[in-house]
Parts: structure tokens; sequence; C-alpha cells
């Protein structure tokens, strides 16, 4: 009957996940566990799912100068795989998050960046994903019964999470982490990238350049 039938997936969404070495990822979380402790203390009390945060401008200090340069790389990893056209990138903020028993992250974005990103420092048994939103506004309005979700039915991607993982993701893409069900605390590092001087060198008009249609 037919001749030819295909199924085409289109407008996909990347995550980028890197894996730390061990040899380099478990002493450069110890030394950024001990220094986010003592960037906290005197600890503020928290309410119920409460978490504490540093600053977001850890980015600027030295302590995390080493990890910086694999945020910096694995940013420009991201950049260079979406063949962009662009001068310069920065990390325009970076914060450490400590989620205790019950803590948790709700569903949020990160506004007037364009790639974000989080690092595992410590994650206790039990308490290793982050939950990615369908960012369809459509998405979960009708929801018909499966045998077994999948990418084209489910409506949230649990990724999981280990220490010495990075996950990058488009800063638009609505996020959050589930409640800490562990005795232990999970610790991660959070950041934000961003165009050195976005109005300036990429912002005009894209139909000086060519049409952002996809051309097959």
């Amino acid at each position: 009957m037919f001749r030819h039938q295909a199924v085409q997936e289109v407008f996909p969404t990347p995550l980028w996940i890197a894996d730390l070495d061990e040899a380099i990822g478990e002493p450069l979380n110890r030394r950024l566990l001990k220094t986010i402790h003592e960037l906290i203390e005197p600890r503020e009390p928290l309410g119920t799912g409460g978490s504490w945060q540093t600053d977001p401008t850890l980015h600027e200090r030295a302590e995390f100068a080493d990890f910086m340069t694999v945020v910096l790389k694995t940013a420009k990893g991201a950049l260079e795989f979406l063949d962009l056209d662009y001068e310069g990138f920065e990390c325009t903020a970076c914060w450490a998050n400590i989620n205790p028993t019950g803590g948790k992250n709700s569903s949020h974005t990160h506004p007037n960046n364009y790639l974000s990103g989080v690092y595992y420092v410590a994650v206790p048994e039990g308490a290793g994903n982050i939950e990615f939103a369908d960012p369809r506004a459509q998405a979960g309005v009708i929801m018909p019964p499966t045998g077994k979700w999948n990418k084209f039915t489910g409506n949230k991607v649990a990724v999981p999470v280990m220490p010495g993982r990075l996950v990058i993701f488009p800063s638009w893409l609505s996020h959050s982490v589930p409640a800490n069900t562990s005795a232990d605390e999970r610790v991660s590092i959070s950041f934000n990238i961003m165009f050195t001087h976005y109005t300036e060198t990429m912002s005009g008009t894209l139909w000086k350049k060519g049409s952002a249609r996809i051309r097959d």
C-alpha cells in the first residue's frame, strides 16, 4: 500500500552528560566538599524541604579554579556540538546546593542564560536523579494510557546522577530535584553560561545571515 514509511523526530532537546575519571573526580570532590561546608557555616535553620545554597559567585573564587576549568571545557564542547557562531562565552553564576534529608529543588528554569548545568559532588544512595519536564505546553493536556512510557508519550525524564557527573542543558528547560530520602546530604554545584557581549555580537536580526529554518 505504501511505498515508504518513516518516523522523523523534530526539535530535539539536548542534554550533555560528562563523567570525570575517578582519579580526577574523587580528589576534586573531596576539596570541593570541604570548601563548600566551610562556606555555609554557620548554617541557617531550614524549613521543611529546604536546602542550603552558597552565594552565586563560586566561579570567582580561587578555590574553584580547577572545577571551573572542567565546567568551561564541557560547556565549550556543548556549544561546538550546536555549531554556533559566537565570539566568546562566560560563566555568569555558580553556586553550591546542599540538600539534607527531605531537601529538594522545585521545578524552575534559569532565565537570561543560554546553558545551565549541575555537577554532583556527593550523592547518597537513593538520592541520585535530576528530572526534566517536557517544555511543550500541550504535552500534559492529553495522556492516553500506555503499557510503557517512552520518549514520545512521557512528559518527564529522570536522569541518574553520581559523584563526578556533570549535566549541561538549555537554560530554558524546566528541571527539578526530588526530595533527598537518605540520611546523608546531597551536594551539587550549579552554574550558568552565557555568550560574552551578546547584545553587541549576536543579537542582530537573523535574516541578515540567513533563515533559522532547518534545511534538509
